[in-house]
This record gives structure tokens, C-alpha cells and sequence, in this order.
């Protein structure tokens, strides 16, 4: 018996709806992976966790998604099931009653180091974005000592910063050296209540980023030296190495960073 074009479509309309609800039922739904996602961004949206993602979709390595992946989602976790909550919750309001200064490097006449046409300044501003991003998303408080290309003073940031009463203070930048081989993360610190965030920030910066390991180091620099907060400067990556510099210059790994010194902050033990 053959039907008209008109009820066949019909049918598969009907078919359709069968198949979402049973995939419903079941408890997944799917996601499509688009250009310029992150795994935690994926997790915050859906509210669930980039641990129940990985496990879900059989993910190693969360840097390696791919534009029109389809990733499994707990439909559990989207109606807010207390199984759900009770996980999310907690980790979400993380940063509450915790105010973070992030500050983004060099900026306006001071464009910091520039190699290959990729301007320090910029990048900074990039992983700072993002970081301020991840850690709103987790109930921080977060001030930004610049938000366009604009020139602050060293002083004016650390001034910024001694504001603030429950806060810690995070300068972000990028390396270059004459020494083109050299490659590598770093982070500096000035005091004691720094170091422990350094050693933090530093830790899963390696991790994520699979960086060599150039130390975490006590520096005398302006902006960890007159604030009064436990205070970090993070140093991301070389960009006067040129396989690293295309590293650096990626959406990808600005998000990574950003994601590796939340952590490092979420780590820290506050006083």
C-alpha cells in the first residue's frame, strides 16, 4: 500500500517524536559540539560536571573536542535532580564571599612583548576574559584592573587591587626571551600567603597545559610587591618560541589557561 507524500511526512514527524522521547526517557540527551566551545562551558550551560562528561563520552583529554562532535548529556542533570544539585551546587558557589583581581598585562602604549605579530597585551586580555568568566560562574567576586587596550600604571593596579579586603590579586602574561629555544610556564610570587597560590596557579598550569616546568620563583616586581593581598604573576607561555607562540595565539589554549588558573585559585587555601 503506498501513502500519499503527505501522510509519509507526517509519519516521520511522529517517528521522530518517539525516538527524542525515548531518548529522554532513557536520561541522555546530546550536545554539537560548536566553534570556540570548552568542555566547562558545555558543563556549566547543561549544569553538569566536565568529570560527567568525560565519563559519559569516554573523554581523555578534554583539550581535544572537535566542531561537530556529538557529546552525551545526563538529562538528570538538566531537570535538577538532587542527585545532580548536590554535586553542582557546592562546586558552583565555590568562589562566594572571595573577590579576585585579575589583571591583565601591559596594555594601551605598553603593549608588552611582540613577536611574530602577536602582541603580549592582547593575549593577557584574552585568558583574563575567560578567567573572569569561570570564576563568576562559581560565585567570585572579580575586579578587572583594565577591560580595553587602556595603559594602568604598575602602581594604579597594585592600588586597585589594596581596595579589597578577602581578595587575592592575579597578573597574567606571556614570556619572550632573545633565547628562542626557551619555553615554558612560570609564576611569581613575593611573600609566603603568595607562594601558596603560585605553587596552586603553577601546578595545573603544567597539567592542562603540558608546559615545561620553569619553577614557581620569588620576584620583587611592582604589582606582587605593593600589594597588600596574597598577590601572583603568571607567566603562560613564550611566545618568542615559535611552536609555542602558535600555541599561545589559539582561542583554545587561552581558554585552558584560564580554566587551569581557576582551579589553581579553587585550590588555594584562603586565610
Amino acid at each position: 500500500m503506498l501513502f500519499p507524500l503527505r501522510d509519509f511526512r507526517r509519519l516521520l514527524g511522529v517517528l521522530v517524536m518517539l525516538l527524542m522521547v525515548g531518548s529522554l526517557s532513557a536520561g541522555v540527551t546530546t550536545y554539537k559540539v560548536k566553534s570556540g566551545d570548552t568542555l566547562y562551558r558545555i558543563a556549566l550551560a547543561h549544569k553538569t560536571s566536565v568529570s560527567a562528561l568525560k565519563s559519559l563520552n569516554g573523554i581523555k583529554d578534554e583539550r581535544k573536542l572537535q566542531v561537530g562532535q556529538i557529546l552525551k548529556l545526563s538529562a538528570s542533570s538538566r531537570s535538577g535532580s538532587s542527585s545532580s544539585s548536590s554535586k553542582s551546587a557546592p562546586y558552583a558557589r565555590v568562589g562566594v564571599g572571595k573577590r579576585i583581581v585579575i589583571d591583565p598585562g601591559h596594555g594601551g602604549r605598553d603593549k608588552g612583548a611582540i613577536w611574530g605579530g602577536v602582541r603580549e597585551s592582547d593575549l593577557n586580555m584574552k585568558v583574563c576574559r575567560e578567567l573572569e568568566t569561570i570564576l563568576k560562574g562559581r560565585g567570585y567576586s572579580t575586579v578587572m584592573t583594565r577591560r580595553s587596550d587602556t595603559f594602568v600604571s604598575l602602581t594604579q593596579r597594585a592600588a586597585i587591587a589594596n581596595r579589597y579586603r578577602n581578595a587575592i590579586f592575579v597578573s597574567v602574561h606571556f614570556n619572550a626571551t632573545r633565547e628562542t629555544w626557551v619555553k615554558g610556564a612560570e609564576t611569581y610570587y613575593a611573600g609566603a600567603a603568595g607562594r601558596s597560590l603560585a605553587t596552586a596557579i603553577h601546578g595545573e598550569m603544567l597539567r592542562r597545559l603540558e608546559l615545561r616546568n620553569r619553577g614557581v620563583r620569588l620576584a620583587r616586581f611592582t604589582v606582587l610587591m605593593q600589594t597588600r593581598c596574597p598577590a601572583v604573576l603568571v607567566e603562560c607561555g613564550y611566545i618568542s618560541n615559535s611552536k609555542e607562540r602558535r600555541r599561545c595565539a589559539t582561542t583554545s589554549y587561552c581558554q585552558t589557561a584560564a580554566m587551569a588558573i581557576a582551579e589553581g585559585i579553587r585550590k588555594y587555601r584562603w586565610r
